[in-house]
């Protein structure tokens, strides 16, 4: 099984490998909305999440992985205000499903995702047509694979292991000459790799949106396909804030670009979260984003932004609502295993001493007429 999970761990970086030398750098890519940030919290620290993520949001649109650390049911919804009057929306859920495990470390969690890209309308003839819906539907699944203790320089830390993979259907639509539209689907997958420390540093990698092309009519372009690699670290965590700078770099394999994305996020008494970023090496320069949270009774409500100079007349925000459900604690099922096991020990003691009266009853029935 170890030599298993080493080889599984290096899955991603093979897969990215592979398509990373198979890209065409043509430069033309159908549904490129997939390449868009979504998650308000992740929005907010300019997409720079694929170490960093670690819920339902960050499973379906940073890194697979992300899936891994979920332990308890999930569901998160997202509104993204675009340019002009186009707009995403997009919905999730994750749950572990405690009664499989690919490796035996901890329970497999399935996650399934919504997402679609309403792309507006345009002016055909005096007559306001619409441009059509893309769409996916995706199935993740997400594992911790391995946990293992590391000693370094007195100090013993925890290092966890997450593997992720997602199977999704696109579809999408263009409006067509005349009246009506063309629509084209495909299939495509992702994986991912993630590890961490303590969880206060961790790197991961992705691949995203591998698969076939999207043929309209006649002509077939092929998917976004993105590799990415990123890492994160708590630079404090101390009276009650933690502090983590994240930054990713992004390769969209068919455009032959990368980009830069450098985030942050600050946390008060695991309540109130500020977070602010920076994406470099974009096609309108840099561009910075904001954002802020609150996090009450299982419920989060995320706000992000992006402040550019050239997008100033035509603000972009996403807004984001989730809800987790409490994690069970390790020490309350410790004690509730404690206490079954004393209760059945309590109870086999009885059955012991009543077989032993029984058996006395029986070799002397005089002593208890």
């Amino acid at each position: 099984m170890r030599n298993i999970t080493k080889y599984l761990l290096f899955a991603p970086f093979i897969f990215a490998a592979v398509f990373a030398r198979a890209g065409d750098g043509g430069g033309a890519v159908a549904v490129p909305f997939l390449k868009m940030d979504m998650g308000a919290r992740y929005y907010g620290m300019a997409g720079a999440a694929t170490a960093f993520a670690d819920d339902v949001t960050g499973m379906a649109f940073y890194n697979p992985a992300a899936l891994g650390a979920v332990q308890s049911f999930q569901a998160a919804g997202t509104t993204y205000k675009n340019t002009l009057d186009m707009k995403n929306t997009h919905l999730g859920i994750a749950f572990p499903v405690g009664f499989l495990s690919f490796t035996g470390n901890q329970p497999l969690n399935a996650g399934f995702s919504f997402y679609m890209f309403d792309k507006g309308s345009i002016d055909d003839n005096g007559i306001s047509r619409s441009v059509g819906d893309d769409i996916a539907f995706s199935l993740t699944l997400g594992e911790n694979v391995a946990t293992h203790a590391w000693d370094f320089m007195g100090d013993t830390s925890e290092v966890n292991h997450y593997l992720g993979a997602s199977v999704k259907y696109i579809r999408s639509q263009l409006p067509a000459p005349g009246s009506g539209d063309v629509s084209g689907s495909a299939f495509a997958f992702d994986a991912g790799y993630r590890m961490t420390v303590d969880n206060h540093f961790g790197v991961g990698a992705a691949l995203k949106n591998a698969g076939g092309k999207i043929k309209y009519i006649s002509e077939a372009d092929p998917l976004p396909t993105t590799v990415s690699v990123g890492a994160f670290l708590t630079a404090a965590d101390v009276n009650g804030v933690r502090w983590d700078i994240s930054g990713d770099y992004i390769y969209h394999v068919n455009e032959s670009e990368g980009r830069i994305r450098l985030g942050t996020e600050a946390v008060f008494f695991k309540m109130l979260a500020a977070r602010g970023g920076v994406k470099l090496m974009e096609e309108l320069g840099a561009e910075y984003s904001l954002g802020f949270g609150l996090k009450l009774l299982g419920f989060e409500v995320d706000f992000g932004t992006i402040l550019n100079p050239q997008l100033n007349e035509d603000r972009v925000y996403q807004a984001a609502v989730a809800y987790k459900f409490p994690v069970k604690k390790q020490g309350d099922r410790y004690e509730k295993d404690e206490k079954k096991r004393a209760e059945k020990q309590e109870q086999k003691q009885q059955q012991t001493q009543a077989a032993q009266q029984r058996a006395e009853r029986n070799t002397n029935p005089i002593l208890y007429q």
